[in-house]
């Protein structure tokens, strides 16, 4: 009788929409009759999204900062299909700054420079002229600090008092650094990018603070750290600089984010990140170990293929289902998961 339990499927079925919400509840076990089957309620990661931008402001950065603007549409343009719940805001690689001044407000998240303001410090989905206020926040100017140290802005930005409307405990943090320079994050507020700088800060530093400040792991990182930087060497020539951004590559390909180039075409590096950033946001944690080869995905009613690029992939290690690509289900969807436990409680 146990052999023939053990086969049955348990099922798992919720709308979409609770990706919103916490929507957790805790499932229970018990065998039952050959007609029955378990049952049991998944914990799905809330479609939250809190995303930072951290702008280069320094002199050589207008014209990236205006491309970013121009395509803004094709950032936004999956959150708005998929009605993300999203935070949004921008800050500067100068906010370091305030590692040494305690006075300094250059980690206070920005809407817009000099003279032209929005007056909204944290976008949302129901942000009116949306495309208008990021072009006015994004647009940092270059006039800021020309001693880039994206990754301490970082930190200075998210623990500011200031910015405490930005970031939510329950969503998913993606991280953006657009910058045509290295960080050289590091211990004393003299200027140096020397990479055997005894002051640098090594960049586990920062994913072992992100790491707590989201509460994230190793095995299952609940954010990101994306770079549009330059990646070769006929962009480096074409920016006229000297230097790989080599810690930015480090942080993202730790965290699972996008490596852009600042030379390409603007509109699909970020279709790529925020592809990116919505399938970090499209996972949901199984309570129950299953048999991997029994699992069974389906979005209102069609089975969605095992896949890495169009269809959802199973972590082990966290229990954990992710949608990807085109699979990625619409809010409102109906999800249902079958499979076949690993064990059984009685």
């Amino acid at each position: 009788m146990i052999n023939q339990i053990a086969r049955k499927s348990v099922v798992v079925a919720s709308a979409l929409t609770m990706l919103a919400g916490c929507g957790k509840s805790g499932g229970t076990y018990s065998i039952l009759a050959d007609s029955d089957s378990y049952k049991q309620e998944a914990v799905y990661v809330p479609k939250k999204i809190d995303i930072l931008w951290v702008i280069d402001n320094s002199g050589s950065m207008k014209t990236s900062q205006d491309n970013l603007a121009a395509n803004f549409q094709s950032f936004i343009a999956r959150f708005n299909q998929n009605n993300s719940d999203f935070h949004m805001a921008v800050g500067t690689t100068d906010a370091w700054e305030k590692q040494f001044n305690a006075n300094s407000l250059k980690a206070r998240l920005r809407d817009g420079v000099d003279s032209t303001h929005s007056g909204v410090f944290v976008m949302d989905k129901n942000t009116p002229n949306l495309s208008n206020v990021f072009i006015t926040n994004v647009k940092q100017g270059i006039n800021g600090n020309g001693d880039e140290r994206a990754f301490e802005s970082i930190k200075q930005i998210l623990n500011d008092p200031f910015n405490a409307g930005f970031r939510r405990p329950d969503a998913t943090l993606a991280i953006i650094i657009v910058s045509d320079e290295e960080d050289f994050s590091q211990s004393v507020s003299t200027f140096s990018e020397s990479y055997t700088n005894s002051k640098l800060y090594p960049v586990q530093n920062y994913i072992d603070f992100l790491d707590a400040y989201t509460g994230g792991t190793t095995g299952g990182r609940n954010y990101s750290v994306s770079n549009i930087a330059i990646q070769d060497t006929a962009c480096r020539d074409q920016l006229k600089t000297d230097k790989f951004p080599t810690r930015y590559h480090e942080i993202t390909n730790k965290t699972g984010g996008i490596n852009g180039s600042l030379c390409s075409n603007f509109g699909t590096t970020l279709e790529l990140i925020s592809d990116s950033i919505i399938q970090l946001s499209s996972s949901f944690k199984l309570t129950r170990e299953p048999i991997p080869e029994s699992i069974v995905v389906t979005v209102d009613g069609t089975v969605v293929p095992q896949d890495s690029v169009n269809g959802w992939t199973y972590d082990a290690a966290t229990l954990t289902i992710t949608f990807h690509g085109s699979s990625v289900p619409n809010a409102n969807s109906n999800v249902k998961i079958n499979f076949d436990p690993k064990s059984i409680k009685i």
